[in-house]
């Protein structure tokens, strides 16, 4: 499957500011359940067939490179670097990495946590982001109101009801060349583009660019690990402790 993953590793997401876990490790390297996020990441991806990955890095790059050589018979890994990545959010780590849409590709952040394979659950022939359940939510989420085809019409940046981001998508590489052109059209001396999400180049052309959804059958395929607390849940979750 001629398929690419590109994941960034920097710390930011559409939904909350992240915070890091700690100094000393980047939270895409925090072990849960024995390994790190990340690893389960790309094994979820081995085992969908998709055949390489590229991590975006900029904080504690360092602690990155071991991937490569622990996956090196099963799937390519290459890095690219965001050198500016105290400067913005996620724009410009897409921004880093436009050079390498150059097939079907599937997005992600890495601090989701997967509990299921959404890359080998969820695929199509067509661009799509990947869904929660509506549902309330007490903090503000990204929430986003769909047409009867599943088509985004509009996002609401601090919703508390409805569809909201789960940090996956999938991306054909016709509309990447679409992305990269929007991407490559921002200006980097605005103020408004140091708080940007890369998503936010997409947003502002809704009514020229179609923008479709498919919708996770359950919120507890994946958890988001924002801070320790969300770390601890998460572990305890693992250990039959308590629900998500």
């Amino acid at each position: 499957m001629n398929k690419n993953e590109t994941s960034d590793c920097n710390g930011r997401r559409p939904r909350l500011k992240v915070k890091r876990l700690n100094k000393r490790n980047s939270k895409a390297v925090t072990k849960v359940n024995g390994k790190s996020m990340l690893e389960t990441n790309i094994e979820y991806m081995i085992e969908a067939k998709i055949d390489r990955v590229v991590i975006i890095v900029g904080y504690l790059k360092e602690k990155f490179a071991y991937l490569k050589e622990k996956y090196r018979d099963q799937i390519a890994i290459s890095f690219v670097e965001n050198n500016r990545y105290t400067d913005f959010n996620t724009v410009y780590s897409m921004f880093c990495a436009r050079n390498e849409f150059v097939c079907d590709s599937y997005f992600t952040t890495a601090d989701n946590y997967l509990l299921e394979n959404l890359y080998k659950k969820y695929q199509a022939d067509y661009s799509f982001y990947l869904l929660r359940p509506a549902q309330h939510f007490d903090k503000e989420e990204w929430t986003v109101k769909l047409d009867s085809n599943l088509r985004f019409v509009s996002v609401d940046l601090h919703g508390h009801n409805g569809n909201s981001y789960s940090g996956v998508s999938f991306w054909k590489q016709n509309d990447l060349k679409y992305i990269k052109a929007r991407l490559e059209e921002v200006d980097w001396k605005a103020e408004q583009t140091k708080t940007m999400y890369w998503d936010n180049v997409l947003l502002s052309h809704l009514d020229e660019f179609a923008v479709h959804a498919m919708i996770l059958e359950d919120n507890r395929e994946f958890y988001e690990v924002d801070d320790k607390d969300d770390l601890e849940t998460l572990t305890k979750y693992l250990k039959g402790e308590c629900k998500l």
